[in-house]
């Protein structure tokens, strides 16, 4: 490296407090050759013999690390050499012509003089020269000589008055990377740096050396320091996380809680069910009392008949003319629409929007001197019939149509001119080209909607106090409500069907979708259905009120239900074809008035505009008109129940192949259905046949064998064991000297059967001979209470182990039996199940549990493989347990009691899980599981068969959120929408816990 000293002349300028200057260096450079060196010539002057308490040693202009970005370049860069105590040039021939150097450099001399600048010459050196690269000085002149200094820019011609020192860095282009660690770039750096700093180059050389030194001494005292407060601070890091889990566990305890009691409380089942998800997702494994609120708000979606969904304020509209507006649907159901009695039209956007929006108004005045009267929206939604009235009721009712949308009127305004007086009704046909006019003394009388021309009339038999007219959905009958009840008349013959009077005064009818029938409501609160074929009228359902009369009735699309309110403000659904409630009611407020029903084009929503009894008249007053969105439960299309029995249902078992479902009855048939289409197989119902003279053998229990082959049928009059294939088959006679057997079950490996009689014996069979085993189990009767009679000590239950050692029986007086099944030794005294009788036994799958239910509404749970008594005791109503099942997974346990409930549990925890009431009319006598755990069939005193579907956490998940984002108008369903994203987002990650038996035959 070669560097080349020599001294300016001249007189210093006065020293300029460096203070004032917000950059020590103002680097002035070429992008192109240079940027790599300035950036490194930038980071080692900050560095250089710099105190480890500071952030750099010097701070150094450099316009791409320095620059903000801003519309005025210039005034940047002057602002930034105005603020610098020096200018280092990177000097070479290709920054000599950038033109923002020359400028950087002009500005420089012009404003501070050359006294402050240092040129690092850039350009390589030429091969074994001494000649500084692109810089030449003339000692003659006194100045550079300009025909050889092609480095610098030429407006430093005539600035030095003697040859300034230059420093070297052509060589480092060739370096891959410059840093402090580079000595020959480090000298170049201290060169540079020692003017800056105002200290020699040699201290400032052992300054860096000393700071150096320094920091390896501090780092040193604080590795040491940082060493003992790591000790101490990994201490306090375990009492933190500690503190952390305990913490984060009371929160997530915490927030279950508060989503069960946000489940339980909810009255939408679906808001229920996404807070039941979330207290489910929240800890793993799920507590069980989230497990709990799971159960029972699945259990909701086999009960609601319609939830709110939405309701939006009117506030923006006009109230005065509120009372006469009608509702309906657009074509796609995304959007309710309102017209008021003025024809302005307003929409509701029903999926996400809380407020009515005003759409269009209509131009006042309508028509000359007339004024709006009602408004009737056409079948397609696309058009508007108002009536008009003028200032006096002498004169004819007008009429004129608009497109609804636009406003344009289509047709009229027309006059109405009956042959009577005054028009006080209209009806619009579902085509929108014929209206139906009613008059007092008229009658009633067709016009062409299109040209007001007079087609009809008046219709034969039409009495003059109609009150409400009505079109068949072809618009081929026209129906009417009149002083004489209900009138019906052929339109296209222009005669009378039929009429029939009412036992109480008609307030509102409509027509079935298909036109068979006609709903109305009467002015005690009564509904009644209309074939309208014959005239004739069903039997009236409803609750007879006095001076509550319906107001409005509505027929859905779908013709599964009807809405129907009443003045007192209560709206309901009802099923037509039972003329049954569906549900509670919707909603029950005097103070409210429910008017205009509309129902979405699917069926699944219905509309209703909710107004204050006593409206405000006073525009100062607050208006609470609304619109209000129900979502209804469409009805079930599969029934989940199995058809045959005439009785008692006994017994049933679910065949190990999950292909069939075995059942028997007190009628004394055995039926088998196909679990997946519910129907009986060839030969059900099968019936045992029997002498003349000898009782026709009863069914007692039924079993199939584990390899699902073989059907075991337990009768009066003994076993019999026969092959099904596709049907019952043909049962083989009764084994002998098994006569008087109440209950059997299989051994697990299929090659016995234990049977339980009245009598208080157990017996082994050997399932294909069927004779008794050579060790029968001992002392079956003895250990029974003294005095009891056969029927008390009756063997109610028994069961094998899973692994086919041992075997129990649980009998009438309470006691439960263990023996060896090998030797038919007692495994120990016979506990005692309850102070009360015993009535059922199961045996889990797992052989780790034995459960035993009670007379006294008690279960209680035996370790099965010691025989004793768990402390657990599960119990949760007072009528007896008739039935017990496990699951096949052995975690869950469902009984049935003797009121028709069912309840799940979890029994090693001892907490109920799910309670079904009403899951029988009667009491429920045999369950049983599928093997997959999914589903459970039930038998009861009702003699009705019942499927239980389980619903897993993904599959509630997505109908949840098909259910919540159908329309999110509440805030309410908004929040449990949000619950149910932030729980259900990722369903690969959803914990899928055994299913329960959660949907029976209304579910879905």
């Amino acid at each position: 490296m070669r560097r080349v000293r020599r001294r300016q002349s001249g007189t210093s300028p006065p020293a300029e407090s460096a203070e004032r200057f917000t950059y020590d260096a103002f680097l002035s450079y070429s992008r192109t050759p240079d940027r790599e060196l300035a950036l490194a010539l930038q980071q080692g002057l900050h560095a250089f013999a710099k105190p480890w308490y500071r952030l750099r040693a010097l701070r150094v202009f450099r316009d791409e690390g320095s620059l903000g970005a801003g519309p005025r370049l210039w005034d940047s860069i002057r602002r930034a050499l105005d603020s610098s105590r020096f200018l280092v040039l990177l000097a070479c021939e290709h920054s000599a012509r950038a033109p923002w150097v020359q400028r950087e450099v002009e500005y420089w001399c012009a404003h501070r003089g050359v006294e402050n600048v240092l040129i690092v010459l850039t350009d390589p050196p030429a091969d074994g020269g001494e000649a500084l690269p692109g810089m030449a000085w003339d000692a003659l002149r006194g100045d550079f000589d300009w025909r050889r200094t092609t480095a610098l820019p030429g407006c430093l011609a005539g600035r030095f008055q003697e040859e300034p020192h230059a420093v070297l860095l052509g060589w480092a282009r060739a370096r891959q990377e410059l840093s402090l660690r580079d000595p020959d770039f480090r000298m170049v750096v201290a060169e540079l740096a020692s003017p800056l700093h105002g200290v020699d180059k040699d201290g400032l050389i052992g300054e860096d050396v000393r700071q150096h030194r320094r920091t390896r001494r501090r780092v040193r005292l604080t590795i040491a320091v940082l060493a003992a407060l790591a000790l101490v601070a990994a201490s306090a890091a375990v009492t933190a996380v500690r503190q952390r889990d305990t913490a984060r566990q009371q929160t997530a305890l915490a927030e279950v809680r508060q989503y069960v009691a946000e489940a339980r409380g909810a009255a939408d089942p679906y808001t229920a069910l996404a807070f039941a998800v979330a207290a489910e997702q929240r800890i793993t494994p799920a507590l069980p009392e989230a497990r709990a609120a799971f159960g029972e708000a699945v259990l909701k979606l086999d009960s609601w008949g319609a939830r709110p969904v939405g309701e939006a304020s009117l506030e923006r509209l006009d109230p005065d003319r509120l009372y006469d507006a009608s509702v309906r649907w657009s074509g796609d159901g995304s959007q309710a629409w309102l017209a008021d009695a003025d024809g302005n039209v307003a929409r509701w956007s029903v999926r996400d929007s809380r407020t009515v929006l005003p759409l269009r108004k209509t131009a006042a005045p309508v028509a000359g001197s007339l004024a709006p009267d009602s408004v009737h929206w056409s079948r397609d939604g696309r058009s508007l019939l108002m009536t008009l009235h003028g200032p006096s009721d002498g004169l004819p009712r007008w009429y004129l149509v608009r497109e609804a949308l636009s406003g344009r009127v289509t047709a009229g305004p027309f006059a109405l001119r009956p042959a009577g007086d005054g028009v006080h009704g209209v009806a619009l046909s579902p085509r929108g080209d014929v209206l139906a006019s009613v008059s007092e003394k008229g009658g009633i009388e067709w016009w062409q909607v299109g040209s007001g021309h007079r087609l009809g009339g008046p219709l034969p038999g039409s009495p003059g106090d109609i009150s409400n007219l009505t079109w068949s959905p072809d618009g081929g009958r026209l129906a009417a409500v009149g002083g004489r009840g209900l009138l019906v008349w052929d339109m296209r013959r222009g005669t009378l069907l039929w009429s029939a009077p009412a036992k109480h005064r008609v307030k509102a009818l409509d027509w079935s979708p298909d036109g068979r029938r006609i709903v109305t409501g009467d002015e005690k609160g009564m509904v009644q259905r209309w074939d309208t074929r014959k005239g004739t009228a069903s039997p009236a359902f409803g609750q007879e009120t006095q001076g509550d009369a319906i107001s409005e009735v509505r027929w859905s699309p779908d013709g599964a239900r009807i809405a129907v309110t009443d003045t007192a403000g209560t709206l309901r659904l009802w099923d037509p074809a039972a003329g049954t409630a569906v549900g509670p009611a919707l909603a029950s407020d005097r103070n409210h008035a429910l008017a205009s029903l509309a129902w979405s084009p699917d069926s699944r929503f219905l509309l209703g505009r909710l107004e204050h009894a006593d409206r405000p008249r006073d525009h100062n007053e607050p208006h609470s008109a609304v619109l209000r969105l129900w979502e209804v439960q469409p009805p079930t299309a599969r029934h989940r129940t199995l058809h045959g029995p005439t009785g008692s249902v006994l017994a049933l078992s679910w065949s190990p192949d999950d292909r069939r479902i075995a059942g028997g009855s007190s009628d004394e048939t055995v039926w088998i259905w196909d679990s997946r289409t519910r129907e009986p197989l060839p030969g059900s119902p099968f019936r045992q046949s029997a002498p003349a003279g000898v009782p026709i053998d009863g069914v007692n229990s039924i079993v199939w064998d584990p390899g699902g082959r073989r059907l075991l049928r337990v009768g009066n009059h003994g076993l019999r064991i026969w092959p099904v294939s596709g049907g019952a088959g043909a049962s083989p006679p009764p084994w002998w000297g098994s006569g008087g057997a109440v209950t059997a079950a299989w051994s697990p490996d299929g090659s016995r059967v234990a049977s339980g009689t009245d009598g208080g014996e157990v017996r082994v069979w050997d399932a294909a001979t069927g004779r008794l085993t050579p060790r029968q189990p001992r002392h079956v009767t003895a250990v029974g209470r003294a005095g009891a009679s056969a029927v008390t000590a009756a063997v109610r239950s028994v069961a094998w182990s899973p692994d086919n050692r041992r075997l129990a029986a649980a009998l009438a007086d309470g006691s439960l039996h263990f023996w060896d099944a090998a030797s038919g030794r007692p495994l120990g005294p016979a506990p005692r199940i309850s102070p009360h009788l015993a009535r059922a036994m199961a045996w889990s799958p797992d052989g780790e549990l034995i459960a035993t239910g009670g007379v006294d509404g008690t279960i209680r749970l035996w370790d099965g493989r010691t025989g004793e008594q768990s402390p657990t005791i599960l119990k949760e109503g007072d009528s007896w347990i008739q039935a017990l099942a496990w699951s096949p997974d052995s975690t869950r346990l469902v009984s049935g009691d003797g009121n028709g409930t069912m309840r799940v549990w979890d029994p090693r925890r001892g907490v109920p899980l799910q309670r079904r009431g009403g899951a029988h009319s009667a009491g429920v006598t045999a369950l049983s599981w599928s093997p997959d755990g999914s589903r459970l069939v039930s038998g009861g005193e009702d003699h009705v068969v019942r499927l239980w579907q389980g619903r897993t956490e993904r599959e509630i998940c997505r109908l949840v959120d098909q259910a919540l984002h159908r329309t999110r108008t509440t805030p309410a369903l908004t929040g449990a929408t949000d619950i149910a994203t932030d729980a259900c987002a990722h369903p690969s990650r959803i914990h899928n816990y055994p299913v329960l038996p959660l949907l029976s035959a209304s579910g879905k």
